[in-house]
């Protein structure tokens, strides 16, 4: 596939991944951690900072990248750092992707979705699947949106929230991304643990009295706890990895991403095909390497 996108000049894009695998900086440099330096894994917030210099250096071109996800092939690279599952988590996989679609790219690409891959990391193939239903239930916004806002709170001097905004015409996308999450020195994982917090983002001008503002994921749309303060908008909710908010000017967006929502759960069904959950289809498709 990398054939297909490596050298459309006009489509600016990176693969960097973050975890057990080969990469251009030096992993061990970082000091993110209270001076512990990781040679297996550099910080996951990293990406939306590439994200960001790829986008500022090539306006007005949109961009893309490749998320790292399922790869058979980075077992020399783990196991050189001492990290014995040679593919991101799942928590893992999901902050890489939000990351970058927080700082609106408009194209996402799964390094390396091969079969053998994703049978061996079978856990990540539900993971995957959720974040390219969230994706496609926000595509419109983000297409249509530009990046609005970015800020990064820290909480006695260490990293907390990054904190992102797309605004466009229908509505805007607010991400909350955690920051919290701490290494595990015997996995050599990155771990994350739900948190609460209260996030604050500046509301375009056009959007200063939504009409909706709800929560997004990839079960569809939510009410979510939340003010308007003085041109912000103020949420309050429980976090697991990343939160996604979407305020809209004008009613009738949210029932319009929630029809998406089913439409998108009936085509995934209507396949009857689910190897993520199901022992006999993943056994099929274990099947097709022989």
């Amino acid at each position: 596939m990398w054939r297909y996108y490596a050298g459309l000049s006009d489509y600016p894009h990176y693969d960097a991944y973050r975890v057990c695998a080969p990469a251009a900086d030096a992993w061990s440099l970082y000091d993110r951690w209270g001076g512990q330096r990781l040679r297996w894994g550099a910080p996951l917030e990293t990406i939306g900072d590439m994200t960001r210099s790829l986008r500022d250096l090539n306006r007005p071109r949109p961009i893309a990248c490749w998320s790292q996800g399922a790869h058979d092939g980075w077992g020399g690279w783990a196991g050189f750092a001492g990290r014995k599952r040679t593919s991101p988590t799942p928590d893992e996989l999901r902050a890489q992707a939000r990351h970058a679609l927080a700082q609106r790219i408009t194209s996402l690409y799964w390094f390396d979705l091969s079969l053998k891959s994703l049978i061996k990391f079978r856990d990540l193939i539900d993971p995957i699947t959720r974040v390219n239903r969230e994706i496609r239930l926000m595509e419109d916004l983000l297409l249509e949106g530009d990046a609005w806002e970015y800020r990064r709170e820290v909480d006695e001097g260490r990293p907390a929230w990054d904190l992102a905004s797309v605004a466009g015409p229908q509505g805007s996308l607010f991400f909350a991304i955690d920051l919290a999450y701490t290494p595990d020195p015997q996995e050599k994982v990155f771990v994350f643990t739900p948190r609460s917090g209260r996030f604050c983002f500046r509301l375009p001008p056009f959007l200063s009295s939504p009409a909706e503002v709800f929560r997004l994921d990839s079960e569809g749309t939510h009410d979510v706890q939340h003010q308007i303060d003085s041109g912000r908008l103020v949420v309050s909710d429980k976090v697991q990895v990343a939160g996604i908010y979407v305020a809209s000017p004008r009613a009738g967006l949210r029932d319009r991403m929630q029809s998406r929502y089913r439409r998108l759960l009936s085509d995934e069904q209507a396949k009857g095909f689910d190897p993520a959950t199901k022992d006999a289809d993943f056994a099929t498709l274990r099947g097709l390497l022989k």
